[in-house]
């Protein structure tokens, strides 16, 4: 294949949302959805066992995507991901029980989270061949990618 014919193969960023026109406003409604389940959560702190939205970095590593999702409070058996080449779908389930009991009294505690996230992908990739780990609350999903690119260098430069 020659140079020009992997340059037309090439997805830029612009490109890859416009495919999808629908993408930003998901992802818009995303963050709107997580910064308002925060501050409920601090406001109503007992009240809200519902749908968490883990956090999620997505890095590119040039050959392979890497998700990363912070989800405390969650086993390793308890998480289900999903992928296409276009989209990883990450969920779990976690419940705890506390219960103590007195002479004079019972002391009764549950709690339930449910988190779950979807991401499209910035590139297309090879589903059959993604690992994931789970340590201390983090989740990593190492997926490759069906074209691998270059990362881009940084510069960095000095504010004066």
């Amino acid at each position: 294949m020659t140079d020009e014919k992997k340059e037309e193969k090439r997805i830029t960023p612009k490109d890859y949302w416009m495919r999808d026109p629908f993408a930003e406003m998901r992802r818009t409604l995303d963050t709107f959805r997580a910064n308002m389940e925060d501050t409920l959560e601090r406001v109503f702190p007992s009240q809200m066992p519902a749908l968490k939205q883990p956090r999620v970095d997505v890095v590119d590593l040039g050959d392979a995507l890497q998700v990363v999702a912070d989800m405390p409070g969650v086993q390793k058996e308890d998480i289900e991901i999903n992928l296409t080449p276009e989209r990883i779908e990450i969920s779990a389930e976690s419940s705890t029980e506390t219960e103590r009991k007195d002479e004079d009294y019972t002391y009764r505690e549950r709690g339930y989270a449910s988190y779950r996230r979807m991401l499209d992908l910035p590139a297309d990739v090879i589903p059959d061949k993604a690992e994931a780990t789970f340590k201390n609350g983090v989740l990593e999903v190492k997926i490759p990618k069906k074209e691998p690119t270059e990362v881009e260098k940084k510069t960095r430069v000095n504010v004066k």
